[in-house]
C-alpha cells in the first residue's frame, strides 16, 4: 500500500468553546444524529455556512396563541447570484405546528431527514447538511456542503422562514461562510465520514497510521486522548494515546500510531478547540470496500 492516499476526515468546531468529538465508533454513530458530532461540529465540508449566533425567529414563532412555529410555514435558504436575482430554495414546509424540540425537528428538516408527522421534504432541495441549536424560537443554523459543485458555486446567504396562509410572518437571518480547507479530490480515497461509517460497521479497516494536522496541534495535544474498543464479549478497553512528533513532519502535524485497525466498535476521542479545524489523514494497510 505504498504511496497510496489516505482517507479524510476534516473536522471544524464551530463553536465559541472546547468541544470533546467521539470519532468513528459506527455501532452508534451511524444513525446516531449528526452521525455522533456534537453540537457545532462540521465533518468533510467544503464549505460552512451558519449563523454565527443563536437568533431570535420573533415574528414566525407564535406565542399569542402559543403554537410555535405554525402549520404551513416554508423554511428556505437564499443564494446570492449577482448581477442576477437571488436563489431561493424551499428546503420543507411544516404540515403541523412546531411548539417545543424546535432545534431537533428543524435541524432535521433542512438537513433533509423525512419526519411526515412534521413535515414535507422538498425533493429539490439543496444537496447539503444541516444542524441546529437552541430551544423554542431562540435558534442557530449551521449548513455545510462537501463540495459547493452541490451549490452551483453559489454561496448560501440567508436563511428565509415564512408564512403566507395560517399566520403571516417572516424571518430572515444572514449566513456567515467558513472555508475549512477540505477538498475531496485531494484524496484518491474519497470517502465521505458517513462511507467510512458505514464501511467499517461491516468491514474493518487496516490502518498503518494516522496523521492529524491543525494549527492549533500544540492546543490539541494538551487535552486527553482516548482509543476505546469493545472485545469480543462486549467490554470495552480505553487507553489514553500519545501524539508522536517527528523532524519529518511539519509543525501542525503530529501522528497517532496505536491505531491499527478501525472497526464498527473503535472510537477514537479528543478535544477541539474553540473555532479550530482538524485534519485526520488515515493511512491504510487493508482497503476498505466501498
Amino acid at each position: 500500500m505504498q504511496g497510496a492516499m489516505p482517507y479524510i476526515v476534516n473536522l471544524q468546531n464551530t463553536n465559541s468553546t472546547d468541544v470533546e468529538v467521539n470519532l468513528f465508533n459506527a455501532q452508534e454513530n451511524q444513525t446516531a444524529e449528526n452521525r455522533g458530532l456534537p453540537e457545532g461540529v462540521v465533518a468533510n465540508a467544503e464549505a460552512i455556512f451558519e449563523m454565527t449566533r443563536a437568533e431570535t425567529f420573533l415574528s414566525c414563532y407564535q406565542t399569542a396563541p402559543l403554537v410555535g412555529f405554525p402549520d404551513e410555514t416554508k423554511f428556505q435558504l437564499v443564494q446570492a447570484n449577482p448581477p442576477n436575482p437571488d436563489v431561493i430554495t424551499n428546503m420543507f414546509q411544516l404540515v403541523r405546528d412546531v411548539l417545543t424540540d424546535t432545534a431537533k425537528t428543524l435541524g432535521g428538516g433542512y438537513d433533509g431527514q423525512e419526519n411526515l408527522p412534521f413535515y414535507k421534504v422538498n425533493p429539490s432541495r439543496l444537496n447539503i447538511s444541516a444542524s441546529a441549536e437552541g430551544t423554542g424560537n431562540i435558534l442557530r443554523f449551521i449548513f455545510s456542503v462537501t463540495s459547493m459543485i452541490n451549490l452551483k458555486n453559489l454561496d448560501i446567504t440567508e436563511i428565509l422562514v415564512s408564512n403566507t396562509t395560517t399566520y403571516p410572518c417572516t424571518d430572515r437571518f444572514p449566513l456567515t461562510r467558513i472555508n475549512t480547507g477540505f477538498n475531496s479530490s485531494d484524496s484518491g480515497n474519497a470517502a465521505t465520514y458517513e462511507e467510512i461509517l458505514a464501511t467499517t460497521n461491516f468491514s474493518p479497516l487496516g490502518v498503518d497510521h494516522i496523521l492529524i494536522q491543525s494549527e492549533n496541534i500544540q492546543r490539541i495535544a494538551e487535552f486527553p486522548i482516548t482509543l476505546s474498543r469493545r472485545d469480543a464479549t462486549g467490554n470495552v478497553d480505553s487507553k489514553q494515546i500519545a501524539l508522536s512528533n517527528s523532524p519529518y513532519i511539519r509543525p501542525n502535524q503530529r501522528t497517532i500510531q496505536a491505531v491499527n485497525k478501525l472497526d464498527g466498535a473503535t472510537a477514537l476521542t479528543f478535544t477541539i478547540p474553540p473555532e479550530t479545524a482538524v485534519s485526520l489523514f488515515i493511512y491504510e494497510n487493508t482497503r476498505m470496500v466501498l
